[in-house]
């Protein structure tokens, strides 16, 4: 951030710590001061200077009014807050440096500087991260009002009525921050509870010791119970704690005052203790504190336990748990769209920072886009609530001038991408040596179980770092972690921050898998140690025989360093015992086997050392010009590519790189460029700069972009070009009141046609009418003059249309040339009646709705909608069929960070396309105005605004400029499909490879011609019939037959021998009292088989397919809702799965009287999404909510067996599998917006292939492999579908066509310190 945008947020903080007094109150304030400045004057400031002061958009000239407003907050704030919550925020010197260093600061800052969080100012950050919130955290713990009254409740009864009280919630559900943060308020406000004393603890892996060290005075009972010292039971050790914490609250707080005792993730006194007597001491020592007293009706001290509810059945073994979830329980469920929004706003607010427009319904969209509901009362996904705290930290890394924007939030990753993208930059900053000290010091803190159900392990930091080895590199990697907020380091122990990295990070799920048997020896080591030690190191309870040798051997393996020091003391021992002598052989050649090694490996990484850098470096700076020059970073991904051919994740990379737009920039232009348009054929580019020329370029082709020639006859600024509709004349408009009219038919040689002068002030836009005829400029005056320009050489005057009071900036005709729409700097957007164009006459009222100036408008094709952009950072669409009555198309498109420029409707009209301050292209599906979406956003690379955008008539080629003055001409991807306007359910290839199926929630599937997928394109207009979501779409074996499932419970089928007129067959079967899943052809093309939410399998015989029929009863073996079928490619099997967790196979060779095959396919843990047989009929996969998908044996159906270790590595439902043609691939995607490729020519070996392909910005649905094999369709509920070339080839060859991007000289700027190594040669 700059120094005025530091200064911004500063001054924002003292006004939120002034308690956000009203402007006109602080106005007043200061006309009551009447401090004079050094002239002597009466100092005054209006609203709108403070206004401006505060958001950044200027800087006080003086100090001397700045420091009278500065002594009226100051002194507010310091009414409730004595202390500033940042150093110097009560320091007139410190605000008199802060405002010379803004002051002298140059205007927008540095263009070039870093982003992503680097080089912040200091701030105050009101979100915690993936940390809980602590007490001091209170003034930005929002959206729990309703939690912290219910705990308030149950404290107020634990008090009353005695014994434990718990909160029970899942993992991620804010237990934590409640506990911490909120028990404090929920106390205030209970009568009586005022003054309450809390204190917090975790159990960790000795609860007892946790226990004590909070509470000192319960030393001697809890020993004594340890020892079994109480001859009279039970009430001689409630009598002797209940003394102690007696003790304790005297000695903390005072008599009388009440106390609460709060145990946090109580859920470690069974994941982390394995000592089974110290737990029920603990138990008891909890009970026994807070039970009532009889004589007084209630108790001093209440025990508050925080659950993780996946826990819940491990407490009912202990009578006093039992009792307390029995009548002191307090769930805490998922937050409404009301609370989370709060979350977001609250903290924002309370730190005088300010949120854009739109970022709160973004944030809330991609929440709740499992449930897809926009109700206030709706909840939302407890597990995604640290997610969303750690992107707002994120995107508040990323403010601008105290502003969290939308573009900071897609910069983080969004919900699901921003902690993996944060440990992830983390991750790269380390060097290899660094690295493996992470990976063990995060797999350390780690506990890990047998069915997956993993959680974090605290440890001491003494331990953590001493198994490192090296120390010195150990600490350096704990504080690179902590600082991303990845761990948390206390005063000697440290943790991973919250269980949701667990889950985010793709990088460590997988370590945790690969090294999961490993940890189970390690910390079944551990903990027999730890009891060992307890028990007074008890001989008997040491290792011996085949267990030493196998820990022996374990040991070996993974290195002594990976266990604790008691750990590794314990089998010392126990070696010692068993065989004293060979040991101390036995332990030489171990370490010498250690140290020669480690001496190899350190030689290795020597010698790579210095090639492992530079791939660092340069994947590292691909990875931050992601977000701002898409182009230059493809070009540095090729660079880590070249370096690492061997490199999944730089293949990858490449890979990914077919769906961006890559740009060539042009440059000629010595001043900014205003406008810019294609000609009708595409060939010709023409650009109008503020160094007074035009510019013609030859874009035949787009990334070889060459200059034709300039035209350089204006004596001003040329503020905008536009070419005839004929292609024969080109006209210019400029500041010097003039435009002109060029002859390019021949564009490397133009000629000047005429000179239209009498213009008042600049001319700021011109347009042609459809027919060529007309032409129109608008004024800096508010008039636009029409021309007849039939003959360009000798135009005439036809009118001055007045309306506008400012600058015409807009100008567009409708397709038919009866209708001008014109846009001003007042605001307004006005329709005229041309179809005379010597009267013109004003149609409806203004357009109004903006509130700033409209800088462009624009028709779409068929004339029905006219887009208008604005200073107000939006985009408003009109429907203007009835131009009497125009009325607003859909609701405004906010997401731009800043004012709108340019806008561009697709040829076909379903898409939109805008850019302008905040330098980022965005793409609109436009085609139902309730469900407008965002379905790309592109940087453009340039450093300064956009001001114009143009779309070549083919739609294949874009150009934009800026005020940085370079042109760049873009080569767009037709990779991304783009016509659905909401989420894409599934996709489906023709068996010959010409035709692709969309099935969308928008109610339609469509069809798209990927004959060459390089340049799919649709396939005339939507199937439309369904009356809800089509969920599935499949092709008959012979290409000819379309089916669509929908969630109106009905299938559709299609004739598609004509994919340009399919036309639908028969009636819509029906049967199915639920939504139809998926439905599947046989191979032999007799039967269709549909499954449903409702728990059926239905077969329907299409031999005819114009009176298909129903082959028998419906199928119900399944014992929940079915999600998916497939058949074999014999045809003999048929597989079904659903919620029930189970794979079922029918033997269908008699479709009438299909048959169960007994044995269920089981092994998944959660419900099964999608099945897929390979080529060869032997092996099936499935993909389950678990997270992970499996490979079965089906060669014998009626034996199928599980093949191999679970896939994993998603970190979410695995929704979709497909193999391959040739089966020696299988890809998986998921909710987790990832793919996953997987080698399985040896079924029983998968192993990944290290390609994870990421590019969606939604939830991925479907996945399937064209018949050749080359192409991969995956279909997302960012409502794209996307092609993916699995052949790198063919991304490098895009990549490298667009030349002149990494150049020696832009090489120099990016990464000084290496040699330069093009990357196309």
């Amino acid at each position: 951030m700059d120094k005025r945008g530091t200064f911004a947020e500063r001054l924002a903080l003292l006004f939120a710590e002034a308690g956000g007094p009203p402007l006109k109150a602080v106005v007043k304030s200061v006309a009551r001061a009447r401090r004079e400045d050094r002239r002597g004057r009466v100092v005054r400031v209006s609203g709108q200077r403070l206004s401006d002061w505060r958001r950044g958009r200027n800087v006080p000239s003086s100090f001397d009014a700045l420091a009278v407003v500065l002594e009226i907050l100051i002194g507010e704030a310091r009414k409730t807050r004595a202390r500033p919550v940042v150093d110097g925020l009560y320091d007139v010197d410190a605000w008199r440096l802060l405002w010379q260093e803004a002051l002298d600061s140059p205007v927008g800052g540095n263009p070039r500087q870093a982003v992503a969080g680097e080089d912040q100012e200091p701030g105050v950050c009101p979100y915690r991260g993936l940390a809980a919130f602590r007490p001091q955290d209170v003034d930005f713990f929002f959206g729990r009002d309703r939690a912290v009254r219910a705990l308030g409740k149950l404290v107020g009864e634990s008090f009353l009525g005695g014994g434990i009280a718990m909160l029970v919630g899942a993992s991620g559900a804010g237990k934590s921050s409640l506990l911490r943060a909120g028990l404090g308020r929920a106390l205030k406000a209970s009568r009586g509870f005022e003054e309450c004393v809390s204190v917090v603890l975790t159990p960790g892996q000795d609860p007892l010791k946790s226990l004590v060290a909070e509470v000192a005075e319960l030393a001697e009972p809890v020993e004594s119970a340890l020892r079994g010292d109480h001859p009279a039971g039970p009430a001689r050790f409630t009598a002797m704690v209940r003394a102690a914490m007696d003790d304790h609250v005297q000695r903390r707080s005072g008599p009388g005052v009440p106390f609460v005792l709060v145990v946090d993730q109580f859920e470690e006194t069974f994941r982390l203790s394995s000592d089974e007597s110290r737990r029920s001491v603990f138990v008891r020592a909890l009970h026994a504190a807070c039970a009532s007293t009889g004589g007084r009706g209630g108790s001093p001290v209440a025990v508050i336990l925080g659950l993780r509810a996946d826990c819940y059945e491990l407490c009912l073994d202990y009578p006093e748990l039992a009792e307390a979830l029995q009548e002191r329980q307090m769930v805490l469920g998922p937050m409404t769209a009301a609370e989370l929004t709060a979350v977001i706003q609250g903290p924002a607010k309370a730190a005088g920072l300010r949120l854009a427009p739109g970022l709160v319904d973004v944030l809330l969209q991609d929440l709740g886009a499992r449930t897809g509901s926009d109700k206030p009362d709706e909840t939302h996904d407890a597990g995604v609530l640290p997610l969303l705290s750690h992107t707002l930290l994120a995107t508040w890394q990323r403010r601008q001038a105290g502003k969290l924007t939308v573009a900071g939030y897609r910069a983080s990753g969004g919900i699901s991408g921003s902690v993996a993208a944060t440990a992830e930059r983390a991750w790269s900053s380390l060097g290899d040596h660094e690295r493996d000290i992470a990976r063990h010091l995060l797999l350390r803190l780690v506990r890990v179980s047998e069915n997956g159900s993993d959680t974090r392990c605290q440890m001491a930091r003494e331990d953590l770092v001493g198994q490192a080895g090296d120390r010195a590199a150990a600490d350096s990697v704990v504080e690179v972690l902590a600082a991303a907020r990845l761990i948390t380091v206390d005063a000697d122990t440290v943790d991973i921050t919250h269980e949701a990295v667990l889950r985010a990070w793709p990088r460590l799920r997988g370590w945790i898998d690969q090294d999961r048997s490993s940890a189970l020896v390690r910390q079944r080591l551990q903990d027999d140690a730890s009891m060992w030690d307890t028990h007074g190191r008890d001989r008997s309870l040491l290792y011996r025989g085949t267990r030493l040798d196998n820990v022996q051997d374990w040991i070996r393996t993974a290195g002594g360093a990976s266990v604790n020091a008691a750990a590794r003391h314990f089998l010392d021992t126990s070696t010692r015992h068993a065989r004293r002598i060979a040991w101390f052989w036995r332990g030489g050649v171990i370490l010498l086997v250690v140290f020669a090694l480690t001496a190899a490996v350190a030689a290795a990484v020597a010698v790579r050392q210095r090639d492992d850098a530079q791939f660092r470096q340069i994947v590292g700076e691909a990875n931050r010009l992601q977000a701002a020059d898409p182009a230059l970073a493809a070009h540095l991904s090729l660079v880590a590519h070249r370096l690492r051919p061997d490199d999944k994740d730089a293949y990858a990379r490449v890979i990914a790189t077919q769906h961006l737009p890559l740009s060539v920039p042009v440059t000629g232009h010595q001043g900014p460029v205003y406008s810019t348009a294609f000609s009708p054929d595409g060939r010709v580019l023409a650009t109008g700069s503020g160094d007074r020329t035009v510019r013609l370029w030859s874009v035949r082709d787009a990334p070889n972009t060459a200059p034709l020639a300039m035209l350089d006859k204006h004596n001003g600024r040329v503020y905008s070009v536009a070419f005839s509709p004929d292609g024969h004349v080109l006209a210019s408009s400029s500041a010097d009141q003039t435009v002109r009219l060029w002859d390019v038919r021949d564009p490397a040689h133009p000629e000047l046609l005429a000179e239209l002068p009498g213009h008042s002030g600049g001319v700021y836009s011109v347009t042609f009418s459809p027919d060529s005829r007309i032409l129109a400029a608008g004024n800096q005056d508010g008039t636009v003059r029409l021309w007849d320009v039939r003959d360009p050489a000798r135009p005439e005057t036809l009118s001055t249309i007045a309306g506008h009071t400012d600058i015409v900036g807009g100008l567009a005709f409708r397709p038919d040339g009866r209708v001008l729409a014109t846009g001003g700097a007042e605001w307004a957007v006005r329709l005229w009646d041309v179809s005379n164009p010597r009267s013109p006459a004003p149609l409806g009222q203004p357009l109004v709705g903006h509130s700033g100036t409209v800088y462009t408008v624009a028709f779409s094709p068929d004339g029905h909608i006219l887009a208008s952009g604005s200073a107000d950072k939006s985009v408003r669409l009109w429907d203007t069929r009835d131009t009497a009555h125009v009325v607003p198309f859909g609701a405004p498109l906010v997401e731009q960070e800043d004012e709108v420029r340019a806008i561009v409707f697709g040829r076909d009209g379903r898409t939109l396309a805008s850019g302008g301050g905040d330098k980022i292209i965005r793409v609109w599906n436009i085609e139902d105005r309730n469900r407008i979406a965002l379905v790309g956003r592109y940087p453009t690379g340039h450093r300064t605004i956009v001001y114009s955008l143009a779309s070549s008539p083919d739609g294949r080629s874009m150009a934009t400029v800026s005020d940085d003055q370079t042109v760049r001409v873009w080569s767009l991807p037709s990779t991304v499909l783009s016509g659905h306007s909401n989420a894409v359910q599934s996709a489906s290839f023709s068996p010959d490879g010409r035709v692709l199926a969309t099935g969308s929630t928008d109610r339609t599937a469509r069809l798209w011609d990927v004959r060459d997928t390089a340049w799919a394109a649709p396939i005339g207009g939507p199937l439309t019939g369904h009356a809800h979501a089509v969920t599935t779409v499949a092709f008959s074996p012979d290409s000819r037959i379309l089916a669509t499932g929908s969630e109106d419970r009905t299938v559709r089928l299609w004739n598609v021998t004509d994919p340009a007129n399919p036309k639908l067959v028969g009636e819509p079967l029906t049967g199915h009292a639920h939504a139809v899943a998926t439905a599947a052809f046989s191979p032999d093309n007799r039967v269709l088989a549909t499954v449903s939410a409702d728990g059926t399998i239905r077969l329907w015989d299409v031999r005819d397919v114009s009176h298909p029929k129903s082959s028998g009863a419906a199928l119900t073996e399944h014992s929940g809702g079915v999600n998916s079928v497939a058949f074999s490619p014999h045809g003999h099997l048929m597989a079904t799965a659903g919620y029930d967790k189970t794979v079922v196979l029918w033997d269908v060779r008699d479709p009438a009287r299909p048959r169960i095959l007994e044995r269920r396919l089981t092994g998944h843990s959660g419900a099964l999404w999608s099945v897929a047989f390979s080529p060869d009929a032997r092996t099936l996969a499935s993909g389950s909510s678990d997270g992970t998908a499996r490979l079965w044996d089906v060669s014998d159906p009626a034996r199928p067996t599980a093949l191999g270790p679970a896939l994993t590595g998603h970190t979410d439902t695995v929704y979709s599998v497909a193999f391959s043609p040739d089966r020696r691939t299988l890809v998986t995607s998921s909710y987790d917006r990832t793919i996953q490729l997987w080698d399985v020519t040896d079924p029983a070996h998968p192993r990944s292939l290290g390609q994870t392909l990421t590019g969606h910005a939604g939830v991925i649905n479907s996945v399937v492999f064209s018949p050749d094999g080359r192409t991969l369709a995956t279909s997302s509920s960012d409502n794209t579908t996307r092609l993916w070339d699995l052949d790198g080839e063919r991304a490098v060859q895009r990549v490298c066509s667009t030349r002149l991007v990494l150049t020696p000289e832009v090489w120099d700027q990016v990464l000084p310190d290496l040699t330069y190594q093009p990357p196309c040669r």
